[in-house]
């Protein structure tokens, strides 16, 4: 079954160009830490990317965790089935696979 569409708008320094090529070229979308978060999580928009918004669109086969708000949706690393532990430059990561669509060229 899948998911979304989710999206994530084009931010400096977080949601970049090339962070959205690398998403749609591995099919993984990742998430660090937030700030007062307990856990590495994938956050992003519950709903479609707009038309006037850059930034990525996907689709993936794993539920967010429930009882999200309206407003932003999680995948948590610890506590939502199917997120993977990723890591990079000695820092841990959740990732979720994903079927990405780069909308910042």
């Amino acid at each position: 079954m899948l998911f979304g569409p989710y999206c994530r708008w084009e931010t400096p320094g977080i949601q970049t160009k090339e962070l959205a090529k690398l998403q749609a070229a591995s099919g993984e979308i990742w998430g660090l830490t937030p700030k007062h978060g307990m856990e590495p999580t994938v956050q992003a928009y519950p709903y479609p990317l707009a038309a006037n918004r850059r930034g990525i669109e996907f689709t993936t086969d794993i539920a967010a965790q429930p009882n999200q708000s309206p407003q932003e949706i999680r995948w948590y690393l610890y506590q939502t089935p199917g997120v993977l532990l990723r890591q990079k430059d000695g820092k841990d990561f959740a990732c979720i696979l994903a079927d990405v669509d780069n909308r910042q060229p």
